[in-house]
């Protein structure tokens, strides 16, 4: 079980060093809102689902700028 963890997390520093970090974000982030989607399914309209990581990237920034 140990040697499956540190392979895991092998293969994930290897996978960040061939991508960019903006690239491991958006997987990161995609990855967590599929499993949110799969633990928790909601009956939700499409419009109040979790957004896109560009969209959340660019709400992100807006905030930060914002409280400067």
């Amino acid at each position: 079980m140990n040697i499956l963890k540190i392979g895991f997390v092998l293969f994930f520093f290897f996978l960040t060093g061939c991508m960019s970090k903006e690239r491991v974000y958006e997987g990161v982030y995609e990855g967590l809102k599929q499993r949110e989607q799969i633990v928790n399914p909601s009956n939700e309209p499409e419009s109040q689902k979790l957004p896109s990581y560009d969209a959340y990237k660019r709400e992100r920034e807006k905030v930060l700028k914002e409280k400067k």
